[in-house]
């Protein structure tokens, strides 16, 4: 498939305007005088207090913004590629239970329409400045049938040395979790840590599933979004009885001079690589190939 005829699949993605509170606008203005001085201005989709709120605790939750109508199309591209995956992900165990499909960008053009998806991109470029890059694009679904359903204790950006040293490189992210089934006690909800984002010089025990002082459980209807710093302690609760299936979308952004992530199995052909033969500026910004220098 040609990178034209993947832009001509490529669908915006709908969102309730309802489900956002507020907007302000932004302008950044980079210090890079052999490009003159660039600068971008674009509308946040958030509250300067969510901003702020997103900043302490860690987190940040949209309801519902996310239209029922497209959360069945995304969940049909998202079974389409669990059905004939070859590198499916089904040995996490107890500790990480269900199965995780990656490259979701580039297995199907459904996933395309969140490459510059405003109501996340904006709250990234308002924490993380101008220049940001996607990070991954992965499915996680629990099965009525599936052995495992729950999630230890973890955070996805492990990389702090001990002691911290004078000129750390923190690497923080934010993840966005963009649920497709509702999070109910059946189902299993989202448990999170609030503020443990700033637990830099805090261990996490291995195999960890108590219930911990200050946990929050995060019960959200379907087309949910939460944003997640990704140093945030978190865990998946298990299933209970009436269960039938808890789908979840995870991507995420940051810096664009950070790494990408090293887990999965590209697929050959990418559709992302056929959508950078075309591609303009932000494009390539967003998929890591420009905007860290």
């Amino acid at each position: 498939m040609r990178s034209l005829e993947i832009v001509m699949q490529i669908q915006n993605i709908a969102f309730n305007e309802s489900a956002i509170p507020g907007r302000y606008p932004l302008t950044y203005r980079v210090r890079d005088v052999e490009k003159g001085f660039p600068s971008r201005t674009f509308d946040v989709l958030a509250t300067p207090a969510e901003i702020d709120f997103l900043a302490r605790e860690g987190y940040l939750i949209r309801e519902q913004l996310i239209p029922m109508a497209q959360v069945e199309i995304v969940r049909a591209a998202l079974d389409e590629c669990v059905a004939r995956d070859q590198h499916l992900e089904t040995m996490g165990g107890r500790k990480f239970g269900g199965i995780f499909i990656r490259y979701l960008m580039d297995k199907h053009p459904a996933f395309l329409g969140f490459l510059k998806f405003q109501p996340t991109l904006s709250i990234a470029r308002a924490m993380f400045g101008a220049l940001v890059q996607m990070r991954g694009f992965v499915g996680r679904v629990v099965y009525p049938t599936s052995q495992h359903s729950e999630t230890v204790w973890h955070f996805h950006q492990r990389l702090i040395p001990d002691p911290l040293p004078p000129w750390l490189a923190r690497p923080q992210t934010l993840d966005v979790l963009l649920y497709l089934d509702d999070l109910t006690d059946e189902n299993g909800p989202l448990c999170i840590m609030p503020q443990s984002h700033n637990w830099l010089e805090r261990d996490q025990q291995d195999n960890d599933f108590r219930d911990l002082p200050g946990q929050k459980m995060i019960k959200v209807p379907a087309g949910s979004v939460v944003f997640c710093h990704g140093s945030l302690w978190h865990r998946a609760m298990p299933t209970q009885s009436g269960f039938q299936h808890r789908r979840l979308l995870l991507f995420g952004y940051g810096p664009g001079w950070m790494k990408q992530a090293i887990y999965g199995v590209k697929p050959q052909p990418a559709l992302t690589d056929e959508l950078l033969k075309d591609a303009d500026d932000e494009t390539r910004e967003l998929l890591g190939l420009s905007g860290f220098m």
